[in-house]
């Protein structure tokens, strides 16, 4: 009989407990912008918090020295109940295999781009590309080497659903999954460089703008993840015009 590779064994895929991630560098500017957009970008339950704060990160995954994948992340502060965390608006990546099932399973607002994650010396760049257009550009040189924070806690917070066959709501959810991150720093140097924004109309990063840049750090981490279905009733009503982007 000949081997048949549409189906096989369910395995386990991990992902109910903590699990470790490899040292990798990244890359992160934290900057403050305009509140209003901000907390018009919030989904229900997520409410704004007290500083209108955007995060962007890039990361890059290697094995015996060879680059698995390259991922960015695009998130502003946000409350849940209170506790203070980070709305991931997008995640660009560059390895194919890991959009669909990040998606599904985690809700990863995950889309396929071109990403670079590299440093030359003291210089260090990063860039995101989708439709031709970079439209995320980090980059800058170290300039000092910083206190190395104390292992810390990193909230993030995305959703899954099933629009519906009938093109109106959802089919199922909308969910909240809590995405909880222990993130130890095993280097860490301050970066002074730029962040360009560019209009992507698929990715309208540039709707929020830096007001403030607060912070730019080249980083190499460790981390462990553990993730959580939150028991939470969300209005299909209210969350379905947070969705549309997530198809562009």
């Amino acid at each position: 009989m000949s081997e048949n590779r549409w189906v096989e064994a369910v395995r386990s895929a991990g992902g109910s407990g903590d699990y470790p991630i490899p040292a990798m560098p990244r890359f992160e500017a934290t900057y403050l912008t305009d509140p209003d957009v901000l907390a018009a970008v919030l989904p229900p339950p997520l409410e704004p918090s007290s500083e209108p704060r955007v995060h962007v990160r890039f990361s890059r995954i290697d094995f015996n020295g060879i680059t698995y994948e390259r991922v960015g992340s695009f998130l502003v502060d946000a409350l849940y109940n209170g506790n203070l965390g980070q709305y991931t608006l997008v995640m660009p990546i560059d390895l194919e295999t890991a959009v669909a099932p990040s998606r599904e399973r985690f809700g990863e607002p995950k889309k396929l781009a071109q990403l670079d994650v590299a440093r030359d010396g003291e210089h260090v760049h990063a860039s995101i590309t989708r439709q031709g257009v970079t439209f995320i550009e980090l980059e800058g040189d170290c300039v000092e080497a910083l206190p190395l924070p104390a292992p810390y806690p990193l909230t993030q917070f995305w959703f899954k659903f099933l629009p519906a066959v009938s093109g109106k709501g959802f089919d199922a959810g909308p969910f909240l999954v809590t995405m909880n991150q222990i993130v130890t720093p095993t280097s860490c140097e301050r970066v002074d460089g730029k962040l360009e924004l560019r209009d992507l109309p698929g990715t309208p990063v540039v709707d929020l703008p830096v007001l403030e840049m607060e912070s730019m750090r080249w980083m190499t981490i460790e981390s462990t993840h553990s993730y959580t279905l939150e028991d939470v009733d969300i209005d299909p009503v209210a969350f379905e015009r947070h969705i549309a982007i997530q198809y562009a």
